[in-house]
């Protein structure tokens, strides 16, 4: 398995394991035909502005066959809060891949960065109802915020992990 920095030539296999994993990841958390409606052309459109604009650090995990089967997000924080600084936007592994210690290694990657970028703190948001949320508790991050967003027209309780010093995630990956 290789973990490296995601490029534009990398936003097909982005956007394909986007939609995976969401239709496995949300299933009967988001509706099905939302789930089944999701468009590999809008996803890439979509990667392709943010690995232009939004994601300063984006990485990969292609398997022996050079197939992309994860890849995780991050950068500053989003929504200008006070007190956060790095945030880890996504992080994506088709089903067959998960629970190898991929998502650890695409943690430690966009993490790495967001250190050498000199972000102190960290967040990652996480839907309630996300079966893979023990994945961050794992990494010894604790709920600091909670909101409600809206998705597939319908309102969900979103959680955020924090990490109040961004080295403490690294002892963990």
């Amino acid at each position: 398995m290789q973990i490296r920095k995601a490029t534009e030539n990398d936003i097909t296999g982005i956007a394909h394991v986007h939609i995976k994993s969401w239709q496995s990841t949300y299933k009967g958390i988001l509706p099905e035909s939302y789930l089944n409606s999701l468009n590999l052309e809008a996803r890439k459109k979509n990667w392709s502005r943010n690995l232009k604009m939004l994601h300063s650090a984006t990485y990969i995990a292609e398997n022996g066959d050079g197939k992309i089967v994860g890849f995780a997000a991050g950068g500053p924080e989003q929504t200008n809060h006070l007190h956060i600084q790095g945030e880890v936007y996504a992080i994506y592994l088709l089903k067959d891949y998960q629970r190898q210690e991929i998502g650890r290694k695409l943690m430690k990657a966009v993490v790495d960065e967001l250190v050498q970028k000199q972000h102190g703190n960290l967040i990652i948001w996480a839907l309630k109802d996300n079966p893979s949320r023990g994945f961050y508790e794992a990494l010894g991050g604790r709920i600091i915020s909670e909101k409600t967003v809206k998705m597939a027209g319908i309102e969900l309780a979103e959680v955020g992990y924090g990490w109040e010093n961004i080295l403490d995630i690294l002892v963990k990956l």
